[in-house]
């Protein structure tokens, strides 16, 4: 059998492709590239929307653990009774720092750093698709 494959092969004139094939392939890979920026540009696109809706949720359910907490009612002293806080300074820190809402402001700022990273990502694509167009 391999021998009829040979003969085959060789019985073969030497076959020249189309004078247009390698633009055709070129034109294809670019359509397919810019494609590709498409996606990733339209991904970013749902991801800054999704995030900051996400955002804003977050900041309206979480808002009120905050607003109700030690820390905003401690701060507040910094206002009231400056004196009494820059005398006790250290005090007031650690106790500025135990009464932070910790778990909220995670909670509020998770979508934010997804809101910066799709921003990222927008970026680098858009970037990328404007660099192709110059060329």
């Amino acid at each position: 059998m391999t021998k009829n494959i040979y003969k085959l092969f060789e019985n073969l004139q030497n076959i020249e492709p189309s004078t247009g094939l390698k633009g055709k392939i070129f034109r294809k890979i670019a359509l397919e590239k810019n494609w590709q920026t498409k996606k990733r540009l339209i991904f970013a696109d749902a991801l800054m929307l999704g995030s900051l809706g996400a955002f804003v949720f977050m900041l309206m359910n979480f808002w009120n653990g905050i607003a109700k907490s030690e820390f905003w009612s401690l701060l507040r002293l910094i206002f009231t009774d400056a004196g009494i806080v820059t005398s006790h300074w250290m005090d007031f820190a650690f106790s500025l720092l135990e009464t932070f809402p910790a778990i909220q402001a995670a909670v509020i700022l998770a979508p934010v750093f997804l809101l910066l990273m799709s921003a990222n990502l927008y970026f680098k694509s858009a970037g990328n698709n404007r660099a192709k167009a110059c060329i």
